[in-house]
C-alpha cells in the first residue's frame, strides 16, 4: 500500500474515533437526562400512605375510581374517619366578665382576630347587634336548643355529635390545576392525620349580601369548632397556634389541647393530595399558596407541601396548586 493511502486510512480512522466519542457522550448525557426526569417524576408522584393517620380514629383507607373536578379520570383515596377524635373547648362566654374562645369579628367597631370577651361584646353592641342580655350574660346558640329570637345576636358553640362518619376523596397522584384555586370562605382545604376537616375562614359576622347577620361563630383556643351538623373542624392549623396568638398579641388563652411544632411536622394532606406541614420556623421560600418542595422526614426524596403560617389568622393555606376530586368530602 501506498504511504499516501495509509496516511488517508489512519486520518479516517482517526476521524471516526471522534465521532463515535462524541456520540457516546452524547448517549451518556441523555441517559441522566432521563434518569433525572425519572426522580422528578417519582416526586411528584408522592402519595399519601396509611400509616400517616390516626388509627385510633381511621375506620378505612381504600383506593377508589375518582373524577377530578377539571373532568379527567384517576384514583383516588377514601379516607372514611369516626367524627370528633380530639378534646376541644372552651367556646362561648357564659357572661361578658368571662374569657371565653377566639372569634374573628368583621364588624365596625374593633374587627378582627381576638378573645371572645368583653372588649369583643361591647363592639358588638356598638355596632347594633343584641348579642349581650340585660344581666350580662351572652346570648349563646347550640343548634340543638329549639329556635332562636331573630331580633337578638349569638354566640355560635354547636353541640358535638360523635357518632358521625366523614369521609375525604383525596388524588393518590397530586395533579397540578392550571390555575390556583382560592380559599373560599368555609371551603374545604384538606384533613388533618387525625381525621378532622380543615377549612377556610369562618363565616362572616356582618354576613354582607344576606339577610342574617350578627352571630358571631366561636373558636376555641386551638382554632376549631362543632359544626352544626355536629362534627369538630379546624379553622386553624393548630400545632402553630401559639405562635399566631402572640404574633396577634392574644395573651389571655392559649392551644393546651394540642402539642406544638417544635421542628417540622406532618399534619395533614389538602384535598388535592399535597401534603400540609407545620414549621417552629416558618421557611422564606413560600410561593403565593404558602407552599414549598423540599425533602422531609416523611419524603426523603422531596415533596412540594403547604406550609401553616406562624402569623396570619387563619393560617391554613389561602389558596391550593392542585386539583381536587369531586365529591371530596361527605358526612353521614
Amino acid at each position: 500500500m501506498k504511504k499516501g493511502a495509509l496516511k488517508t486510512i489512519m486520518s479516517l480512522l482517526f476521524l471516526f474515533g471522534i465521532l463515535l466519542v462524541g456520540l457516546l457522550a452524547c448517549s451518556s448525557d441523555d441517559t441522566t437526562d432521563i434518569e433525572t426526569d425519572v426522580e422528578t417524576e417519582e416526586v411528584a408522584d408522592a402519595t399519601i400512605q396509611e400509616s400517616f393517620f390516626n388509627s385510633t380514629s381511621l375506620i378505612s383507607y381504600t383506593k377508589v375510581d375518582c373524577t377530578l373536578e377539571d373532568g379527567t379520570t384517576g384514583d383516588c383515596y377514601e379516607l372514611v374517619f369516626s367524627s370528633n377524635p380530639i378534646e376541644d373547648g372552651p367556646y362561648c362566654p357564659e357572661t361578658i366578665d368571662d374569657i371565653g374562645g377566639l372569634g374573628i369579628y368583621d364588624g365596625n367597631t374593633n374587627p378582627g382576630f381576638q378573645v371572645l370577651k368583653a372588649d369583643l361584646f361591647n363592639a358588638m353592641e356598638a355596632d347594633g347587634y343584641d348579642i349581650v342580655d340585660d344581666n350580662g350574660n351572652i346570648n349563646t346558640d347550640d343548634f340543638n336548643s329549639g329556635m332562636v329570637d331573630s331580633d337578638l345576636s349569638y354566640c355560635l358553640q354547636a353541640a358535638p355529635d360523635n357518632n358521625l362518619q366523614l369521609s375525604f376523596l383525596i388524588p393518590a397522584t397530586p395533579k397540578l390545576a392550571s390555575s390556583n384555586n382560592d380559599i373560599d370562605t368555609i371551603e374545604l382545604v384538606g384533613v388533618s392525620v387525625d381525621g378532622v376537616p380543615i377549612n377556610g375562614n369562618p363565616p362572616s359576622v356582618t354576613n354582607p349580601g344576606r339577610e342574617i347577620a350578627g352571630n358571631i361563630p366561636s373558636l376555641d383556643p386551638c382554632g376549631g369548632h362543632n359544626d352544626p351538623a355536629g362534627y369538630y373542624h379546624w379553622h386553624f392549623v393548630a400545632e402553630t397556634m401559639n405562635q399566631v396568638l402572640a404574633a396577634n398579641d392574644i395573651t389571655d388563652v392559649e392551644c393546651t389541647l394540642i402539642e406544638q411544632v417544635v421542628d417540622t411536622k406532618l399534619i395533614g394532606f389538602a384535598k388535592d393530595g399535597f401534603p400540609i406541614y407545620a414549621y417552629n420556623t416558618e421557611p422564606d421560600d413560600l410561593d403565593d399558596c404558602g407552599g414549598r418542595t423540599s425533602v422531609t422526614t416523611d419524603y426523603p426524596d422531596g415533596v412540594y407541601h403547604y406550609v401553616a403560617s406562624n402569623t396570619d389568622a387563619p393560617n391554613v393555606p389561602k389558596c391550593l396548586k392542585g386539583v381536587a376530586a369531586n365529591n371530596n368530602f361527605n358526612v353521614q
